[in-house]
């Protein structure tokens, strides 16, 4: 019994040194180690439409790409003007779709059916003009 408490009480001792020891010194080498790649993280995408923001007089994007379905949003960020999302040029509405007055704050949607490009502009400042290319769905058959 006393051999085993002698021995149990060894390796406990030389458990507890082997992991106070110092850990062993790296070897120099001839250059300098490789960082680690870098990993960039994107941010994840917020669910809903695509979104169009009025800012400064201006449509933003200007353009905007999506397939056949798609809700896009129009949001008024200015801080104190309306504007509208009026489809056609100023010189032709075309009457597919109109926000009516969008106060700050204020937000527009409108589900694209058909493909094709649709202009738009304001209807309170006619030099604010953007553009919804919609394309067809994959697969769709549109012209395939």
């Amino acid at each position: 019994m006393l051999r085993r408490l002698w021995l149990f009480r060894a390796f406990l001792f030389l458990g507890i040194t082997a992991c106070a020891a110092p850990a062993a010194p790296a070897t120099p080498t001839s250059r300098p180690p490789t960082p680690a790649p870098r990993r960039t993280v994107s941010p994840t995408p917020v669910s809903g439409p695509p979104q169009v923001t009025l800012k400064n007089f201006a449509f933003r994007p200007a353009e905007l790409e999506v397939v056949v379905g798609t809700t896009v949003e129009w949001i008024n960020q200015e801080e104190s003007a309306s504007h509208t999302v009026t489809s056609g040029t100023p010189d032709y509405p075309s009457g597919v779709f109109d926000s009516g007055r969008l106060r700050p704050g204020d937000s527009f949607r409108f589900t694209f059916q058909q493909p094709g490009t649709y202009e738009y502009f304001c209807a309170i400042h006619p030099r604010m003009r953007g553009r919804i290319i919609v394309k067809p769905a994959p697969g769709a058959g549109y012209g395939d």
